[in-house]
């Protein structure tokens, strides 16, 4: 029992960096915040900014970016002391193992691979979606793309399948109700008076919900009830809008490149049919050639991708203020505090990645001084943009006209700058690539730590290539994870776990930096967290109310995947932990633990 909960010294730490498997130490604290910026500027300002000011904040979604900002500072503070402390690969996993123990840090490791090897996927998945559009802005006579690729190369078998029985099914139905509801209950038929209302009820045709079941046959009932949630929401931001015409234009049009993936790929045995996501499996497989090559080019090809997406970031900013119409500010607060409040949940995604800097501790110059920097930097820089942009946008555009995809080019587009769109879209695709080539850098990074303590087979996860001084083989396993993850698997409930993942983490380290304050006040601290009595728990409460918002489902897939945590740790990782074997030897020997402790019964000799 003891061993679960057993300690990791910091000089043990500190000594395992002296060995020659130690990470090379080349980045400084301009490469670190490049990073930092990296791996936060991508598909959360380029994307989450139209759906947070149209369904929740209004122009007030710039305080819904300083409340999340504020949770991700607090964590951030805390992820700066700790890695002046313990310059060592490994991030929130390391910090856990010298504070709460082994079984906690397992726990966070096995965390963390939710965060980066699934963000991974995830944002891989969604840079072939911006790909897509990159390649439709060459357009040759008539207005027809130059270069296309097949749908059914670009888009996962089971979201194919998905919408290809949608699409049937939101052509056949009819609506034959709808019904909104306001803020103090009242109802009113569709289409109403006022863009958005609390609540939207939709009743299909009893002869149509029959034709469904007709053509679909098993599973109608689902694509029916998914099809009808679609049309409600949409309806609840846009009721101004004929039911009927929502239906069999926008909800059919949001289903038809999975249709015609499905119809059209040529990998169909009988009634299966078979689609994959060919780009994100490129692009992947590129960004983790890259990796394998060296952490010196990665960070040089990152800082000219990050130089890429701020040069577009600071072009929406000075090109569009000149196009702000400051009436397009007020209300601004039309949903109310809570909704900056839910906001600030669903944005919160825009803020992943400082914590990635956390990770490259061991291959900083100075990493007391470097780590801390870019962290805090990186930080400061995006929530400064953010919230310049996001005045920006509400300022050109009416939240309710806001486009829920490519939000930011369309605002633009409203203005007659079409040409800005292009600029803009290249600016996205660079963001959300240098996002990826973070993620895809930390993983290994974690995975290496836990090999070095035993936790996993150190000959593989802790190999480091003899002329690179990269972990190439957890690397190239990490590519592989997330080229499959993200070419055959819908990911959108995946994002959500990224979310949850990674706020979990922030709270451990925030409490792991707490009890060190108490347990070890005497250790140095090249950089100490201000009002640590405040900043930790602040961080804890916020993070965990974020948590809370993001509903049980994602608890429940959080504690499932914990769960298959917990058996690989049970099974393998505690009888391989090298902390583990040290503590039997002890007992072996002595009949105690090196604290004192009798174990099992054992008698102190």
């Amino acid at each position: 029992m003891s061993q679960l909960f057993a300690k990791k010294s910091l000089k043990v730490l500190l000594d395992e960096m002296a060995g020659e498997h130690r990470l090379r130490r080349i980045l400084g604290p301009v490469s670190l915040s490049a990073l930092g910026i990296g791996a936060i500027i991508g598909t959360g300002i380029f994307v989450l900014t139209g759906l947070a000011a149209r369904n929740y904040a209004g122009p007030g979604l710039v305080l819904s970016y300083v409340i999340a900002g504020l949770a991700c500072a607090f964590a951030a503070l805390c992820y700066a002391e700790f890695a002046s402390m313990a310059p060592v690969a490994g991030s929130a996993y390391t910090y856990a193992y010298t504070t709460l123990g082994e079984l906690m840090a397992w726990i966070i490791g096995w965390d963390l691979v939710l965060e980066y090897a699934m963000g991974s996927a995830t944002v891989a998945n969604g840079w072939s979606n911006y790909f897509l559009k990159f390649l439709g802005l060459f357009k040759g006579e008539g207005g027809k793309a130059l270069l296309t690729i097949p749908l059914w190369l670009s888009m996962d078998p089971f979201s194919a399948a998905e919408q290809h029985t949608d699409y049937t099914t939101a052509q056949t139905l009819q609506v034959a109700s709808a019904v909104a509801y306001g803020e103090d209950n009242s109802k009113t038929s569709l289409p109403a008076a006022t863009h958005r209302v609390e609540k939207v009820e939709v009743i299909f045709t009893p002869e149509s919900v029959t034709q469904v079941k007709q053509i679909i046959g098993a599973g109608a009932d689902n694509s029916v009830a998914r099809v009808k949630q679609s049309l409600q929401g949409g309806l609840q931001f846009d009721a101004k809008t004929d039911p009927q015409t929502k239906l069999h234009v926008n909800i059919v049009a949001d289903n038809k490149d999975g249709y015609e993936a499905y119809e059209h790929t040529p990998l169909q045995f009988g009634s299966v049919h078979i689609t994959l996501n060919l780009i994100a499996i490129l692009i992947v497989a590129a960004i983790t050639t890259i990796l394998v090559i060296g952490i010196r080019e990665s960070a040089t090809f990152n800082g000219i991708m990050v130089l890429v997406k701020l040069a577009a970031v600071l072009f929406v900013i000075f090109a569009g203020i000149g196009y702000v119409d400051a009436s397009n500010w007020s209300p601004f607060l039309p949903y109310g505090m809570s909704g900056v409040l839910g906001a600030a949940g669903v944005i919160f995604f825009a803020y992943i990645g400082f914590d990635s800097v956390s990770t490259h501790a061991e291959e900083a110059k100075n990493p007391s001084r470097d780590v801390p920097i870019g962290i805090l930097s990186s930080l400061a820089v995006c929530t400064v943009l953010y919230i310049a942009v996001t005045l920006v946008i509400t300022g050109m555009t009416p939240y309710t006209e806001l486009t829920l995809n490519a939000p930011i080019a369309n605002a633009f587009v409203g203005h007659n700058l079409e040409a800005a769109s292009v600029i803009i879209t290249i600016g996205a695709l660079t963001g959300i690539t240098s996002v990826l080539l973070v993620m895809l850098l930390s993983q290994p990074r974690v995975l290496l730590a836990m090999a070095r303590d035993g936790l996993l087979p150190e000959s593989f996860f802790g190999a480091v290539h003899p002329r690179f001084r990269t972990p190439h083989k957890a690397t190239i396993l990490t590519g592989i994870f997330a080229a499959t993850t993200s070419a055959f698997l819908p990911l959108e409930a995946l994002g959500h776990m990224v979310s949850i993942g990674t706020l979990f983490a922030f709270v451990v380290v925030c409490a792991a930096v707490w009890i060190m304050r108490r347990t070890n006040p005497n250790l140095p601290r090249p950089f100490r967290t201000p009002v640590i009595s405040f900043v930790a728990p602040a961080g804890i409460f916020l993070c965990l109310m974020m948590m809370i918002y993001l509903g049980w489902e994602n608890w429940a897939r959080l504690f499932g995947w914990l769960a298959i945590g917990l058996c690989i740790y049970f099974l393998y990782s505690r009888h391989h932990s090298h902390l583990g074997k040290e503590l039997r030897g002890e007992i072996s020997t002595h009949g105690v633990s090196p604290a004192g402790m009798p174990l099992d019964g054992a008698k102190p000799r």
